[in-house]
């Protein structure tokens, strides 16, 4: 009897083979380019006119292309997309209220079904306690990606229950705790209340983009635009506010006391890290704005200086205005999307190259990427970055460009004391070597992951390890061969049938 319910609490094992389609698609991708430092690498251009619109008939006669200062000349040019190109759509829900979302919902949406049929698409949300958070993708199945869109992505920003009317989502309550306190102290405290919550989405925002920039350098070999929905980080969260009293009778909100603002130099600093975020990574930045002209620029609700900022700094593309003028606009961009196709990069070892695209007609303007970066290996990576992986292959999927060989692998559950017993057959030629056993835990509904990992020589086919099973807790296990860049999700046996 203890040994079934033993079991059965490790029976989550066999859910992890089920993400496993979620990352075929990058496989299927590594083993159809061989070794992935011999294919040829291409990189995104949006060119336009001087006069704003779509450079329709660009050639590689109208292009210099450098790369580490030197001159390139044998580069094709391709109109549209293809399966390189992978656009991240994230919407910060931390940041955008219910009513605007429906509008960067139908945005998006919309750029989705005018897309090229081979571009992947991943839908992402910024949640204001989860964090940065994978819905579906990468896939190239506009209508699946549509749905995740319409059913997945949901107004969070109702959980700060905001107290001033500009946000257009606070709910105010007609009966305070502090009813019985002056005007002015009552509105001191709600000033407070608003920076305070202005700060949590601040640090939601910061932290998520951060997770978004590691997830983008995963995919060095993909053409990468990301599609930012937000309102940004409120004006009122970038001030650092102190307050001299020099009233007697102890009133903080009286007349006679100071209040000194600053800029807060530390948040500022991070909002221009995540726009070179971006520009490091290799991905182009479209940043819409559903808030837009809604609110004025110097109320301390507007976001816009925090997205300007982010824009300049990323070398992106800014967007706002009505839903139609934002959708014509990003129609009109995509009509200038070109790959430019560079040979096989073999004699350049560094990490990355810096490459410049020149266009020979001042008439023309191009938005492209700055630098080209080569896959790196799972077992160059740090012990931080493993695990993230490790993670995406558990849950999102989003595994990057990896040289990895991913897929599952039956195992034998057997009750051991406290513990139970995992037993795994190995692939016969990496049987006797190094593997590395990662033992996750992901607690139901509350966002919390617990990861143990474990270092071993097997020394022959059969690898048998403990683990200690937790209560309401999805378990999993991965075995990972970080020479051969092999990755296997544990899953049970199948009973034998009676």
């Amino acid at each position: 009897m203890r040994q079934t319910k033993m079991i059965k609490a490790l029976l989550s094992l066999g859910i992890a083979a089920a993400c496993l389609g979620d990352v075929a698609l990058a496989v299927d991708r590594q083993a159809a380019g061989q070794e992935l430092t011999r294919k040829p690498r291409t990189v995104p251009i949006y060119a336009k006119n001087k006069d704003g619109t779509p450079a329709a008939q660009l050639t590689p006669a109208d292009l210099e292309v450098l790369v580490s200062g030197s001159p390139v000349e044998d580069f094709k040019l391709t109109k549209g997309g293809s399966q390189d190109k992978l656009v991240f759509l994230v919407f910060d829900t931390a940041s955008i209220s219910s009513n605007l979302l429906s509008k960067s919902k139908n945005i998006a949406e919309k750029a989705v079904s005018q897309a090229d049929g081979q571009v992947r698409f991943v839908v992402m949300s910024i949640d204001p306690f989860q964090g940065l958070r994978a819905i579906f993708g990468p896939s190239t199945d506009k209508e699946s990606v549509i749905k995740s869109i319409t059913k997945s992505v949901t107004a969070k920003q109702s959980d700060y229950f905001r107290s001033r009317e500009a946000s257009g989502t606070g709910i105010r309550d007609a009966y305070p705790q502090w009813a019985d306190k002056t005007p002015s102290r009552m509105a001191k405290q709600e000033k407070d209340r608003d920076q305070q919550q202005d700060r949590q989405v601040a640090a939601a925002i910061i932290t998520s983009l951060r997770t978004l920039d590691e997830i983008l350098r995963r995919f060095p070999e993909s053409d990468k635009v990301v599609h930012l929905h937000s309102a940004g980080i409120a004006l009122g969260a970038t001030t650092n506010r102190s307050l001299l009293v020099f009233d007697e009778q102890g009133d903080v909100s009286s007349s006679k006391n100071v209040e000194v603002s600053s800029p807060d130099r530390v948040l500022f600093d991070q909002i221009r890290g995540a726009g070179q975020s971006f520009k490091a990574s290799g991905a182009l930045l479209f940043l819409v704005n559903p808030a837009g002209t809604r609110v004025g620029g110097d109320s301390s609700t507007s976001g816009e200086q925090s997205l300007q900022m982010m824009v300049n700094e990323s070398g992106g593309r800014y967007f706002e205005g009505a839903d139609k003028d934002i959708i014509q606009a990003l129609a009109t961009t995509e009509e200038g999307y070109y790959e430019l196709s560079f040979p096989p990069l073999l004699e350049i070892q560094e990490p990355q190259v810096a490459i410049e695209i020149r266009p020979k007609n001042p008439e023309l303007a191009l938005f492209t990427i700055t630098h080209l970066h080569r896959s790196r290996r799972f077992a160059a990576m740090t012990p931080e970055e493993k695990q993230a992986v490790v993670l995406s292959v558990l849950t999102d999927g989003l595994v990057g460009d990896l040289d990895l060989k991913i897929g599952s692998i039956p195992v034998q559950v057997q009750a051991a004391g406290d513990e139970v017993q995992l037993t795994a057959q190995l692939p016969l030629d990496l049987s006797q070597s190094e593997w590395d056993i990662y033992k996750v835990w992901r607690e139901r509904g509350k966002g919390v992951v617990a990861v143990d990992r474990e270092h071993v020589l097997s020394d022959g086919p059969l690898l048998t390890f403990g683990m200690a099973p937790k209560e309401n807790a999805i378990q999993d296990a991965v075995l990972v061969h970080s020479r051969s860049g092999t990755v296997l999700v544990c899953k049970l046996k199948d009973e034998p049938k009676s």
